[in-house]
């Protein structure tokens, strides 16, 4: 007989199940320069890697948000972090970079349901008036594997080689596989409200009845491809001004970023509370406009200090847009759909995963790095702006 286990150690255990997706995504980052090296060939190729990943998750996202909702979270969250073990104990056996690249595209279908299933699973545990404090949580695992990822990464592949990263990931891995098994139970029987019984019409089921109102989940889905399209399609040009025109050194700028990723992960955990208090569109409406610090500052403020404040600014942030947007599509979708709308999400987050560096590659070369950047600002500014005015009309939708 499983023990039964609390809500809140619950929602810990998912925040430790996503954290783990995104160090098994990261952690091999700072190895592939030295292993192009090796290979002779260019740090372009690097592009590949990320876009494969991108692309697989694209395609996976919509048969996984279909399966969250018919199988249950638990499957679709071991089946993720199965994939994870799996292709991580493989990767340091190839030695072609075409191999690599294939695999990390069958990471990305594999971990297409993580993060669907850890958001279906935390709305369906989560009283209405707490969903931005407690999916704040989960979004604060996402930060932490971003941030430590590449680090442990690095740390691991200068003592112990190539292949270490990889198997220390999918060991982490399989230890959240145990934890999801034995402490992790199943929630999506318990949470529907609707006829479980009825046909299920799979992903287009999404599409035939949808969240209502409408508007705002097309405003929701615009927030989220705006945030990362803007990030990745300027990044290039971040670098090429921090690392040749103030001369930064590969320290400095990990210091900058590594302030930039703390202060994300705190504000996550902390700041969730605000939009169960004061609504989810004024909250990404000011985060919005607030996260052009980073922007404006590699732009125009160089100087390191400056930098690394306005860095902290941006990802406190992030700590006001993320909870209050996860909590917001939880709001709009029906219990039958949740993992069908967090598909989408994440759709639509790989696609701005794979525009962004197109983008990127068309611009950076035949524009100034720092109108790219006040292009990215412009962007972010008008869709926090419209939000902002939507919010003040009375238009922010809070079902409790």
């Amino acid at each position: 007989m499983r023990r039964t286990y609390s809500p809140f150690t619950v929602i810990l255990l998912l925040s430790f199940c996503v954290m783990m997706m995104f160090v098994g995504h990261t952690m091999p980052y700072p190895l592939m320069a030295p292993w192009l090296k090796e290979l002779g060939l260019g740090m372009g190729s690097l592009g590949w890697v990320s876009l494969s990943f991108s692309i697989g998750n694209l395609v996976g996202a919509p048969f996984a948000g279909t399966l969250v909702d018919r199988w249950g979270r638990r499957p679709m969250l071991i089946i993720g972090l199965l994939s994870m073990v799996v292709i991580n104990a493989v990767s340091p056996l190839l030695d072609s970079f075409v191999g690599f690249v294939v695999l990390r595209g069958l990471l990305g279908i594999g971990n297409a349901g993580i993060m669907p299933a850890a958001l279906a699973a935390a709305t369906d545990i989560t009283p209405p008036e707490q969903r931005g404090r407690w999916l704040g949580l989960v979004g604060g695992g996402v930060s932490i594997g971003t941030i430590f990822g590449p680090t442990v990464g690095g740390v691991l592949y200068d003592a112990y080689g190539f292949g270490m990263p990889f198997y220390i990931s999918a060991i982490l891995a399989f230890i959240a596989v145990f934890c999801v098994w034995f402490m992790v139970p199943e929630t999506r029987v318990a949470s529907a409200d609707t006829d479980t019984t009825a046909p299920d019409e799979g992903f287009l089921a999404v599409f035939r009845d949808p969240p209502r109102p409408v508007w705002m989940l097309l405003m929701l889905l615009w927030v989220d491809f705006v945030w990362v399209y803007a990030w990745v399609a300027t990044e290039p040009a971040a670098l090429a001004l921090l690392y040749t025109d103030a001369r930064y050194t590969a320290t400095m700028f990990g210091v900058v970023v590594g302030a930039l990723g703390v202060t994300t992960a705190l504000s996550e955990f902390t700041l969730g509370s605000l939009s169960d208090r004061y609504g989810r569109l004024p909250l990404i409406a000011l985060g919005l406009i607030v996260h052009v610090t980073w922007y404006i500052g590699v732009a125009y403020f160089s100087s390191y200090g400056t930098l690394i404040g306005l860095a902290l600014i941006s990802g406190f942030s992030v700590g006001l847009v993320t909870p209050a947007l996860s909590a917001a599509y939880a709001d709009i979708a029906d219990p039958s759909q949740r993992g069908r709308i967090a598909g989408i999400k994440e759709m639509v987050l790989s696609l701005g995963g794979i525009l962004g560096p197109l983008t990127a590659v068309l611009l950076t070369d035949r524009i100034a790095p720092q109108l790219i950047l006040v292009a990215g600002t412009v962007l972010l500014v008008l869709s926090g702006s419209v939000i902002g005015v939507v919010a003040m009309r009375g238009a922010a939708i809070r079902r409790y």
